[in-house]
């Protein structure tokens, strides 16, 4: 009886350990889970319920060996694509200055570096395989050698990928800086004053 006794108090008490571990975890990487998953949603709806659901999974059958951050960003991917395909959405979406500036103003949120939270948004708008290489790079701060494990691609697929999302995020940047003065310039011409203005002029 006290063999009995004493086993379903060692399964209580690793239960209770393991919910404290995963209130810690909680607490610790809340916002750089709702980063990533932003990053893959454009939506801080769905990301938060994404990252619910990833937490409720972890106090299920995380065990804490590893990374938790790279093991909560497969189950947030996999959750993802599966959310995608079930609500028949494109996974890549024809890139938008609005809403790379809308990233940005929903990055802001968790990331409280202006430049840092440009780049996050920049990252969200790559396309899907440039920006799981990304995020497994700048985020999880992973080698290349370890994103081809993780992705399971091989390490010049890696190189290659990471070399063009880099060039896309540089054009992304140029575009962004260029377009405040291409907006002012056409006001200055009156190309960006509304019909009405122009005919007041007129008359």
């Amino acid at each position: 009886m006290s063999t009995r006794s004493n086993r379903n108090r060692k399964k209580q008490n690793n239960k209770s350990g393991g919910q404290r571990l995963i209130e810690q975890l909680y607490v610790k990487y809340y916002d750089s889970l709702m980063i990533i998953a932003c990053s893959y949603t454009h939506d801080k709806a769905t990301a938060e319920d994404l990252v619910q659901s990833m937490f409720l999974k972890a106090l299920l059958s995380y065990e804490a060996k590893g990374s938790f951050l790279g093991w909560a960003n497969r189950v947030l991917r996999n959750d993802f694509y599966n959310l995608a395909r079930a609500n028949k959405r494109f996974i890549d979406e024809p890139f938008d200055s609005l809403q790379l500036r809308s990233q940005d103003d929903l990055l802001s949120s968790y990331i409280h570096s202006e430049e840092r939270a440009k780049l996050a948004a920049m990252i969200s708008m790559l396309p899907m395989k440039y920006r799981e290489v990304m995020i497994e790079s700048v985020y999880l701060q992973k080698d290349n050698q370890e994103i081809a494990s993780a992705l399971r691609l091989s390490l010049a697929n890696v190189r290659q990928i990471k070399s063009r999302a880099k060039k896309l995020l540089l054009k992304m940047k140029e575009n962004e800086e260029t377009a405040p003065v291409a907006k002012r310039e056409n006001q200055g011409t009156g190309e960006g004053k509304t019909k009405e203005a122009k005919k007041d002029e007129t008359q």
